[in-house]
């Protein structure tokens, strides 16, 4: 009997469209729970039979997909999952700036001696300090306004203090943004208290992915799959995984909506910034909108055209002074932009959404002792100049 502890799902970025590549090391997947399949589709014959009897079904297509839900951790194929979602080869690499820097917690400024702020930075970046004296500064917080060439607001942690540094440096954080790259993967489902039986899936895209954080909550989501071909096999020679060298499965904490959150800025009121305005939830869900191209001779799809990158939104706050603003902007669709991160001991994932438009119903009382919340709902499109609807920041 195989038991949902013994299935292990591993992953590998393939070279070649629908190819697992010959060489490279494949990745043990977190999840807690999955539906990957290669589903049949047919259709019942109509030829008429003198015995009245049907004649059957016939395969006329297979659709190759599913996924599998997870829990936010930092982790090596949850990175690549991701990226694969967002549609990039490579997560974007900035170089250090070496500069001595200043850090303002009480007005959240950061000054820099030289240099300009302009040329190496943009609003919603998260920025990466090292080389201060007091450990705590040696942090993130995410860019809000460039004031000037040598003055950045940030929202950050309240754990970062007033420090004039020396030999000190900033970065921008490895992030990824919208693309139009077309990473696939090839994934193997095995049921490892079987006898080498496994189920091979071939150039999976990843289709969709949400985020789901709320407070109290362990941060939580899912990946969507489209893929061109899949194999049941029960031999270990037919394993895409045999030979090969699989990496075990991260262990790093799973990340959660309340301690985990350092910092909420949004440009609710009208300037982006760290803001008071309380959320209990922030859920964002990504689908790229993938059509499958079909072919005669194939009963898979030989490939998927990439549509518009959706994103929707959807938040839960808590009616207050500072929200209230918001009312305003359902009616004129007024976008609002929205930063935040989640971090932990084994390291952080930032989000930034420069143009939120959400639409909600009136804040109503829904009984005795009953908070008023809005809930809203909505899409993420791109930015002023062209800035990415979606840009997803890691450790």
């Amino acid at each position: 009997m195989s038991s949902a502890n013994s299935v292990r799902i591993a992953v590998i970025e393939e070279t070649t469209y629908g190819e697992t590549p010959a060489v490279g090391n494949f990745g043990t997947a977190r999840f807690t729970s999955e539906s990957l399949s290669g589903s049949p589709t047919t259709t019942e014959s109509q030829q008429i039979r003198t015995d009245r009897q049907s004649s059957g079904q016939i395969v006329t297509g297979l659709e190759v997909g599913g996924g599998f839900n997870f829990e936010l951790a930092p982790d090596t194929v949850l990175d690549d999952l991701i990226r694969g979602a967002m549609m990039q080869d490579a997560w974007v690499t900035d170089t250090p700036v070496s500069v001595d820097l200043t850090i303002d917690a009480t007005a959240k400024t950061v000054t820099r001696a030289s240099g300009d702020f302009n040329t190496d930075v943009a609003v919603g970046d998260i920025l990466t300090f090292t080389g201060f004296t007091n450990s705590d500064n040696n942090s993130q917080a995410m860019v809000t306004e460039i004031s000037s060439a040598t003055v950045i607001k940030y929202a950050g942690s309240d754990s970062l203090v007033d420090e004039a540094g020396s030999g000190t440096t900033f970065k921008v954080a490895d992030k990824v943004t919208i693309g139009t790259d077309t990473p696939s993967f090839s994934v193997e489902k095995a049921f490892l208290d079987l006898t080498t039986k496994a189920i091979n899936y071939k150039g999976m895209y990843v289709s969709g992915m949400t985020l789901n954080t709320a407070y109290g909550e362990i941060v939580t989501g899912e990946f969507t799959f489209s893929g061109n071909s899949y194999e049941a096999v029960s031999a270990a020679g037919d394993m895409i995984t045999n030979t090969r060298t699989i990496n075990p499965a991260g262990t790093t904490e799973s990340m959660n909506g309340s301690i985990d959150m350092p910092f909420i800025a949004t440009s609710a009121n009208g300037t982006f910034e760290e803001s008071d305005f309380c959320l209990q939830s922030v859920n964002i869900e990504l689908q790229n909108n993938l059509t499958p191209q079909t072919c005669i001779g194939s009963a898979a799809p030989t490939d998927y055209s990439a549509g518009t990158a959706a994103i929707t939104i959807s938040m839960g706050a808590y009616l207050s002074d500072s929200a209230w603003s918001i009312l305003g902007n359902k009616l004129t669709q007024t976008p609002f932009s929205i930063g935040f991160s989640v971090k932990n001991a084994g390291g952080w994932y930032g989000f930034y959404l420069p143009a939120v438009q959400v639409t909600f119903d009136d804040p109503a009382s829904g009984g005795q002792n009953q908070d008023v919340i809005l809930d809203m709902s909505g899409t993420a499109k791109v930015g002023t100049g062209s800035v990415s609807a979606l840009t997803i920041f890691k450790y």
